[in-house]
């Protein structure tokens, strides 16, 4: 059996990054022991996760869950521009409540990428920014804004999950790693 690399780690609740890169994105299958989110603001490829393989599209929302194994193919055509965020299992379980098990976003039960109408799309990339903003500095009441915008994304981006109107898009196919 073929052993997989563990990349990144995460010693705070959660992190954003805002990444830009001009040329495409490859390499091997991976994971993580936290969950990730991204945001895909510009370019264009496909996502590899848990052997399904997604083409992607700008707007589009990739879940990835803890221990998934998963990676990025993108093309070099266009500049690839996303919104990242680890965040710890650990904290998205003391974070649930009985009604809303915040670790089910990352579960990949309804697929791992969300494509959604544009007002949809625009209030969850709004919320991101925003979250991006109140992490900046180091102002009265950061970590309790940015604490309850992280939150305030997981339960719009799992509303819309659990939305039958929402589109999810689904896998071209399951893809062999040989």
């Amino acid at each position: 059996m073929k052993e997989y690399e563990k990349r990144g780690y995460l010693l705070e609740n959660f992190r954003l990054f805002h990444l830009r890169s001009e040329g495409g994105a490859r390499t091997d299958l991976h994971y993580h022991e936290f969950c990730k989110l991204i945001l895909l603001l510009s370019g264009q490829g496909s996502y590899y996760i848990d052997g399904q393989h997604y083409l992607l599209c700008p707007g589009d929302i990739v879940l990835v869950g803890s221990q998934s194994l998963h990676k990025p193919e993108l093309s070099d055509a266009a500049p690839y521009e996303r919104i990242i965020l680890y965040i710890s299992p650990e904290y998205l379980q003391r974070q649930s409540t009985a009604d809303c098990d915040l670790r089910s976003v990352f579960s990949g039960e309804k697929g791992h990428v969300l494509r959604l109408n544009e007002e949809r799309k625009q209030k969850i990339f709004r919320m991101a920014v925003q979250l991006e903003r109140d992490l900046e500095g180091n102002v009265f009441g950061r970590e309790i804004f940015s604490n309850a915008g992280l939150l305030r994304l997981l339960v719009e981006i799992g509303r819309n999950r659990e939305n039958p109107e929402t589109s999810g898009t689904s896998p071209v196919q399951p893809r062999s790693e040989r």
